[in-house]
């Protein structure tokens, strides 16, 4: 029980920092393409852009940390 709920802390921790990242990346992106047609975009599409982002890191960082440390127990009670 124990490596799931680490494994689910460090999903979650990496889905909030990938969501901020996200974010600030597209805002820096949306500036620049304001600039560049001086136009106002749409800046909730750093939203809509960044939740499946953060979704698809959250679930990778839980399931490969899951693994390996599944794996990591097993090879080291095989020694």
């Amino acid at each position: 029980m124990g490596k799931f709920l680490v494994s689910a802390a460090i999903g979650l921790v990496a889905g909030v920092i990938c969501f901020f990242l996200s974010v600030a990346f597209l805002c820096f992106v949306l500036l620049i393409m304001r600039g560049i047609t001086h136009s106002q975009p749409d800046m909730t599409l750093t939203y809509k852009a960044a939740t499946p982002v953060a979704l698809l890191a959250a679930l990778s960082g839980f399931t490969v940390s899951l693994v390996r440390s599944v794996r990591g127990h097993s090879a080291s009670s095989k020694l």
